[in-house]
């Protein structure tokens, strides 16, 4: 019997449908503002991509209603990963309408859902708003991910699908905080929209109009970094601007987990080693730009203080905005490659190693460095007061290497492809970590238009291997997976 025969199709082509009717409703936005600005053509090219993806996903999902649970791990692995796949394939079709080419198209959808943010677009300004609402949109629904939707969709048969939402949020501390799967899901959804509410409330207060605020609070809150401006965030030069935008990235960049205790008034929440290092690591860094800038003779704090602040939490989210035209030395570059490998926190929209997984490989280096010294010693690794076994500890040091031969991976292909060495690491750390426009802003002349098609290629599988956390993308490629009953 064939290895595909032993996986759950009816399971994946049913979710796969219902993904793809939500793909079918991301285009109704879109038609809307391409009545509003009067682009027929994006009317009709939304309006085909609507009843494509509608007419698909309804098929899908009623030729496979007899699907059977509950999920095993492996189908979950499995599920996740055919969807990070598929879903921006399909997610393409409106680019190709707008005549990109393949490739532009590819690349456009898989930073989009991704929330690489990497752009082919040289000039935004050239760009339908339609479209520009649409991959903007991408972000949104990536940021939040597939799992969510499903939970929420099967509410009644919720329970059974752990194996999904453990497969797309694999780095998340493992604390039950509801009894019930759809509870969790559905705060989580409350908390992202109605950050995504906030953000666009706050934008409108400033220079941005409507269509602006729209687009970028979408991309903040999916820790995306798409914009609507070929300048990027550097386009909105006033302070109030600013400061909204590093306060949203800020709080996206925090565990969805912290929120939902929050308004529990469970407040020993904010005593989370996570929490703790993520806002303690912003103000240390943040502090040494501003020292850094001060010493190399700009004294303007204030400006150095904001610009500070706004960049590593932009680099730390994995947002990956940039204020294009701010000059950056050396030291500022160089750290804003080093803190790309972190990320932000579990359970949020951003993506990287995140700060959990940071703190559990300290912890453990200063355990091992200890054990020399005191050979005879039981010194446990220790995570918000709690022991970590070591299935936990394997799975953290596993991932950390994984991604870090990854990284090489990625900088060694780009190498052989006909790029820069230097430009081959800040390519690839910055795609594997899902930050990609913020390259632009200190790789002088660089655009991602005019790398060649094979170095594009690339960039796309570092996208979906850092969205994946790696874990869910290599079972795609492990046939031992497959064939386990």
């Amino acid at each position: 019997m064939s290895f595909v025969n032993k996986v759950n199709k009816k399971l994946i082509a049913y979710l796969l449908g219902l993904q793809i009717m939500v793909l079918a409703f991301t285009c109704i936005i879109p038609i809307v503002f391409s009545i509003i600005y009067n682009e027929a053509s994006q009317t009709q090219n939304f309006t085909i991509c609507f009843i494509i993806y509608f007419v698909l996903g309804l098929i899908l999902i009623r030729r496979n209603k007899d699907f059977h649970l509950p999920v095993s791990k492996k189908d979950g692995q499995i599920i996740i990963g055919l969807l990070w796949i598929i879903i921006p394939i399909l997610g393409a079709l409106p680019y190709l309408l707008q005549r990109f080419t393949l490739n532009e198209a590819l690349f456009e959808s898989f930073s989009g859902f991704t929330t690489t943010g990497s752009t082919i677009i040289q000039d935004l300004s050239t760009m339908p708003r339609s479209l520009l609402v649409y991959r903007s949109l991408t972000q949104w629904v990536g940021g939040l991910g597939f799992a969510v939707v499903i939970i929420l969709t099967l509410k009644s048969r919720a329970g059974e699908m752990m194996n999904i939402f453990n497969a797309e949020f694999s780095s998340i501390y493992k604390s039950r905080m509801y009894p019930h799967l759809s509870d969790m899901a559905l705060r989580i959804l409350l908390v992202y929209v109605s950050l995504t509410i906030l953000c666009f409330i706050l934008l409108n207060l400033g220079s941005m109009n409507v269509f602006q605020a729209l687009c970028h609070s979408l991309s903040t809150i999916a820790t995306g970094g798409f914009s609507t401006e070929n300048n990027n965030i550097g386009a909105f030069s006033d302070n109030y601007t600013i400061t909204v935008i590093t306060i949203m990235m800020f709080l996206s960049g925090i565990s969805y987990f912290v929120f939902v205790r929050i308004f529990k008034r469970d407040f020993k929440v904010l005593k989370d080693n996570q929490f703790v290092i993520y806002i303690s690591a912003i103000v240390l860094i943040s502090v040494l730009f501003v020292i850094y800038a001060f010493y190399m003779g700009d004294n303007n704090i204030a400006n150095n203080i904001k610009n500070a602040i706004f960049y590593v939490v932009s680099i730390l989210t994995t947002t990956g905005y940039d204020i294009q035209g701010y000059e950056k030395h050396i030291f500022l570059s160089t750290m804003l490659v080093f803190l790309m490998f972190i990320g932000g926190c579990s359970a949020s929209s951003a993506s990287g190693l995140k700060i959990i997984r940071v703190i559990q490989v300290f912890k453990y280096v200063k355990a091992t460095m200890n054990k020399i010294f005191h050979p005879h010693a039981i010194i446990p690794v220790k995570y918000n007061n709690k022991t970590l076994d070591d299935e936990d500890l394997k799975n953290t040091l596993g991932f950390f290497f994984i991604y870090i031969v990854i990284f090489v991976v990625g900088v060694f292909f780009l190498s052989c492809l006909g790029n820069n060495f230097d430009i081959s690491i800040s390519l690839s750390i910055a795609n594997l970590g899902n930050i990609g426009p913020i390259v632009g802003g200190y790789l002088r002349e660089f655009s991602y238009a005019w790398l060649n098609i094979p170095s594009q290629i690339v960039l796309i599988l570092l996208m979906v291997i850092g969205r994946l956390e790696i874990f869910a993308f290599f079972a795609l490629l492990s046939k031992s997976l497959w064939r386990r009953n």
